[in-house]
C-alpha cells in the first residue's frame, strides 16, 4: 500500500491515455461483440448425484447454518442501529479492516444457490438481508453502505494511513446486491446498488485522473466488472463512465500492448481487473480489451500455472516458466482459481475454443473441488504444493478469509459452464452428472456419469418431438487414446482429435442415448524449468502421494509414469509408485482431506548422474542424522514451542518445500536445544544460497558468540550447511543450551531452514 511517485504516474497517464484507457467513446456503448457459444443459465442446469452434488449440498447446509444477526452485526453497528447477537471472528471481526466483504459474497452465494437449486428458504433469508442492508444504507445517509466508516475512503483517496483493501470490500457488497437482483429478481437490491453507485460516482468525480490512478494502486477487487454489469442492466451512461474509471491504466496498458507485466505482483489483485476489461469489451466492442483478456490468460496459464490449474506462491507471480523453486505451503490461493475460471469463461464464450474448456476442467477438478470438506462445508485458503504439507481448514465463524467468500460462491455455481449452445448446437463442456434444459428446443439432456472415476459419460435425450440439432462434445486434451462412441447401442465411426469437439448432427428422438468412452492414461506434468520435477496425472486428475516418507524421490522415466505407477485395485483412482525404495500411495488430490501429501516428485532414471548424486546426498544425510542430538523443525509450531522459541521481529514462512525463520531490523530469536554434557558438540544450520538482500548476523550459544554469518548469494540456487563448533565449557554439565540468532544493527538474521546439534 504505497503511493506511485508523481513523475512515474504522470508518465503512465500520458502513455496509456493514448490507448483510450481514460475516457469512453460513446459511439461504442451499444456495440455488440461476436459470441461463439452462450452458456446456459444456472436455473437451466441441475446437478445429479455425484461428487459435485455432494459438494453443492455441503455448501448449501453451511449457507443455511450461518447466523443472520451475526452476519449483519458490523453493518448495523457502523450504521448506529441496534446490533443483536455477537459479531463474527476472523476477517469479519469488528476490528478487521476488510470487515463486511463476506456478506457480499454471502448474498452472491445465496443468489447462485437459488438459481442452482430453487431453494426458496435460502432466497428468503437473503431477501431479508437485503432489506436490513437497505436500513443500514438509509441510516448512513441513503447512499453509502459498508461495515466500516467513510473515513476509510477519505484515507484511501488521500493515500494517507491507507487501510487494507477498502474498495475490495465495497466491490463484494455491490456484486452481492447485483447477483440478488439478476438471479432472484430482488428489485430492492438493485435500488440499494444504484444508490451506492451514485455515491461512489460523486466521490470519483472529485478526483483527477492522477488521483484516481494513484488510488487504484491499492487492491480494489472487481469494481470495474460489477459496475460494467450494472451498466449492462441500466444502460445509464454514468454507470459506464464510473466503471471505466476503475480500468487501471498502469496495469491494463502494458497488457494491451502484449507486454508481460505480471512478475512479482499480487495475483488476485489483478485477475478481477481483467474480468472488468473483458466486460468492457463486451459492452463497448473495444478490441483492445479483448487483447488484454486473451494475452493475460496466456501469460498466466501457459507460463505460471501448476498441474493443478492454480497459480502463485505467497499470492505473488514468479517470472514466467520459473516454477520449480516455488513449491510451498501457500501456493495457489483459492481466490485466484475462482477468478481465473471467470476469465476463462469469457474467452470460451467468445471463441468456442475447447482449449479453454481443457483448462476449466483441470482447474475445477484440481483447484476447486478439493478445497472444501464435504462433511461440514469448511474451506481452505491455499493449496499447498510443498511435499509434506496438509490442507489447513477454516472454521465456521472465525475464518472468513477472501477464499471463504469465493469458496461459497464456487460451490454454489458448480453447474456453471457445464453446457453451452449456439443457434443449432448443444455443447457439452464438462463431464458432470447433471441435466440441462434447452427450452427453445423443448429438450432436456441428461448426463449420467461418475466421471472422473468413470472413463466416459452417457447422454440421454428427453424430447417432446423429434428435433434436428447438433451435439458437440469436448474431446479433452488428455484423451490421446481415442474415443469410443455409441448411439443407441451401435458403434459410430465418428472420430475426433484431442482439444476439438466430437460433432454429432442428426434428428434426435426421445430416449436417444449417446455413450462416449474416454480412456484415460497416466501422464506427467513437468515443471517448465525442471523436467525431472513432475506431477503425476491420470486423465485430467492430479494424483497426490499421501503421507510421503521424508526425502522421497522416484525412480523411472519422468516422461512416462506408466512405467513406474500402477493401479492398486483399491478403487478406480488409487495408484502406487512401484519398484521404489519407499512405497508411495497415489490418490486424486481432490480426495485428500487431512493427510499430508505431495504433488510434485523428483523422478530420475536408476543409475543416472542425478540418481547417484541423490544416493550420495541420502548417505550423507543418514550419517548426519545418526549424529543428531536435537533438531528444530523450522516453521512447525509444535517443534518450535517445544524448543521454547522466543524473539523480537521474527517470523517464518515457506520456500522450496521447506520453511525458514528470520528476524528483521536487528531482531533476534532463540531456541533451547538439547546437548550432551561431556562431549564437544557442533551446531549445524541450513541456509538458502541465493538469499538476497545481503544480511549479517551472529550465532550465540549461552550468550557466547560461536559464529558470525554473512549471507550474500553464497551458493546460488542451492541449499548449503554451515557448522559452528560449540566450546566444551558451554555444554559441560548441561542438557540444554540456548541458541540465539542476532541480527546486526538494522540488518536481518536468517533465514535459517534447519538447525540441529550434533555429537562428534
Amino acid at each position: 500500500m504505497h503511493s506511485v511517485p508523481m513523475k512515474q504516474a504522470v508518465c503512465l497517464f500520458f502513455v496509456l491515455s493514448g490507448l483510450t484507457v481514460f475516457g469512453v467513446d460513446a459511439r461504442q456503448e451499444g456495440a455488440k461483440v461476436p459470441i461463439a457459444i452462450q452458456a446456459f443459465d444456472l436455473n437451466e442446469v441441475r446437478l445429479l448425484e455425484g461428487p459435485f452434488k455432494t459438494a453443492q449440498e455441503a455448501n448449501r447446509r453451511y449457507l443455511h447454518e450461518l447466523d443472520f444477526d451475526r452476519l449483519l452485526w458490523t453493518f448495523r453497528k457502523n450504521a448506529g442501529l441496534s446490533a443483536p447477537g455477537q459479531p463474527l471472528g476472523g476477517w469479519e471481526a469488528p476490528d478487521c479492516e476488510v470487515r463486511g466483504h463476506f456478506i457480499g459474497h454471502y448474498l452472491s452465494a445465496c443468489a447462485l444457490m437459488y438459481a442452482s437449486t430453487g431453494d426458496e428458504t435460502l432466497k428468503a433469508k437473503a431477501d431479508d438481508m437485503v432489506s436490513e442492508l437497505a436500513k443500514c444504507q438509509e441510516a448512513l445517509g441513503g447512499g453509502y453502505l459498508s461495515a466500516y466508516p467513510e473515513s476509510f475512503l477519505d484515507r484511501l483517496e488521500s493515500m494517507e494511513r491507507v487501510t487494507w483493501a477498502t474498495l475490495y470490500v465495497i466491490h463484494k457488497i455491490m456484486a452481492g446486491l447485483l447477483d440478488m437482483h439478476q438471479l432472484t429478481g430482488n428489485q430492492q437490491a438493485l435500488d440499494v446498488l444504484k444508490k451506492m453507485a451514485a455515491y461512489f460516482k460523486r466521490r470519483a468525480d472529485k478526483l483527477s485522473d492522477f488521483q484516481m490512478e494513484r488510488m487504484l494502486t491499492v487492491e480494489f477487487g472487481g469494481m470495474s466488472e460489477t459496475l460494467h454489469n450494472l451498466y449492462g442492466i441500466t444502460r445509464d451512461p454514468a454507470h459506464l463512465e464510473l466503471a471505466h474509471r476503475y480500468d487501471q491504466a498502469a496495469f491494463l496498458g502494458p497488457l494491451a500492448l502484449e507486454r508481460d507485466n505480471l512478475s512479482h505482483i499480487h495475483g488476485n489483485t489483478q485477475i478481477p481487473k481483467v474480468c472488468g476489461a473483458a466486460r468492457h469489451y463486451e459492452l463497448t466492442g473495444d478490441k483492445r480489451y479483448r487483447t488484454i483478456t486473451r494475452f493475460f490468460w496466456d501469460r498466466v496459464v501457459k507460463t505460471r500455472t501448476y498441474a493443478t490449474g492454480g497459480t502463485t506462491e505467497a499470492e505473488v507471480w514468479p517470472e514466467p516458466n520459473a516454477l520449480a523453486r516455488t513449491l510451498a505451503a501457500n501456493n495457489q490461493e483459492c481466490c485466484k482459481t475462482h477468478n481465473m475460471l471467470k476469465v476463462t469463461r469469457y474467452l470460451l464464450r467468445w471463441t468456442g475454443d475447447p482449449t479453454y474448456g481443457d483448462y476449466y476442467e483441470r482447474a475445477l477438478l484440481n483447484g476447486i473441488l478439493g478445497t472444501q470438506r464435504s462433511d461440514n462445508g469448511q474451506l481452505i485458503y491455499y493449496v499447498p504444493l510443498a511435499t509434506g504439507c496438509a490442507k489447513q481448514w477454516g472454521t465456521p465463524y472465525d475464518s472468513f478469509w477472501c477464499c471463504y467468500g469465493t469458496g461459497i460462491e464456487s460451490f454454489a455455481k458448480l453447474g456453471d459452464s457445464l453446457y453451452f449452445h449456439d443457434r443449432s448446437n448443444l455443447y457439452v463442456n464438462l463431464f458432470v452428472a447433471s441435466t440441462v434444459t434447452w427450452r427453445a428446443k423443448n429438450l432436456r439432456l441428461e448426463q449420467v456419469t461418475s466421471f472422473p472415476e468413470e472413463e466416459g459419460t452417457t447422454l440421454l435425450f428427453h424430447l417432446n418431438r423429434p428435433t434436428r440439432l447438433g451435439l458437440k462434445v469436448r474431446v479433452p486434451s488428455w484423451a490421446t487414446h481415442g474415443l469410443g462412441v455409441k448411439i443407441n447401442g451401435k458403434l459410430s465411426g465418428k472420430e475426433a482429435r484431442p482439444s476439438t469437439y466430437l460433432s454429432l448432427n442428426r434428428e434426435w428422438k426421445d430416449g436417444d442415448r449417446v455413450e462416449i468412452a474416454m480412456p484415460m492414461a497416466l501422464h506427467s506434468s513437468p515443471m517448465p524449468d525442471g523436467p525431472e520435477l513432475v506431477a503425476v496425472m491420470y486423465g485430467p486428475v492430479v494424483l497426490a502421494g499421501v503421507s510421503p516418507p521424508q526425502g522421497t524421490y522416484l525412480l523411472g522415466d519422468p516422461k512416462d509414469p506408466s512405467q513406474w505407477v500402477e493401479k492398486t485395485g483399491d478403487g478406480p483412482l488409487t495408484f502406487a509408485a512401484t519398484g521404489q525404495k519407499k512405497t508411495v500411495r497415489l490418490v486424486p488430490w481432490y480426495k485428500v482431506i487431512d493427510e499430508p501429501y505431495g504433488v510434485y516428485w523428483t523422478v530420475t532414471s536408476e543409475g543416472s548422474p542425478r540418481h547417484k548424486a541423490m544416493l550420495a546426498e541420502e548417505e550423507a544425510r543418514q550419517k548426519r542424522e545418526s549424529r543428531i542430538v536435537d533438531r528444530v523443525k523450522v516453521g512447525d509450531n509444535t517443534s518450535e514451542e517445544e524448543h521454547h522459541l522466543q524473539g523480537e521481529n521474527t517470523g517464518s514462512g515457506p520456500y522450496a518445500d521447506r520453511f525458514w525463520r528470520h528476524a528483521l531490523g536487528g531482531g533476534w530469536w532463540s531456541w533451547d536445544m538439547k546437548v550432551l554434557p561431556e562431549v564437544p558438540m557442533t551446531l549445524v544450520c541450513t541456509y538458502w544460497g541465493s538469499d538476497v538482500p545481503p544480511r549479517k548476523f551472529d550465532i550465540l550459544v549461552e550468550g557466547v558468540l560461536v559464529g558470525m554469518q554473512d549471507l550474500n548469494r553464497n551458493k546460488p540456487n542451492e541449499f548449503f550447511e554451515v557448522e559452528y563448533a560449540i566450546p566444551a565449557e558451554l555444554t559441560k554439565g548441561k542438557e540444554k543450551v540456548t541458541v540465539r540468532f542476532q541480527g546486526h544493527k538494522d540488518n536481518m538474521a536468517g533465514g535459517v531452514f534447519d538447525c540441529a546439534t550434533l555429537r562428534p
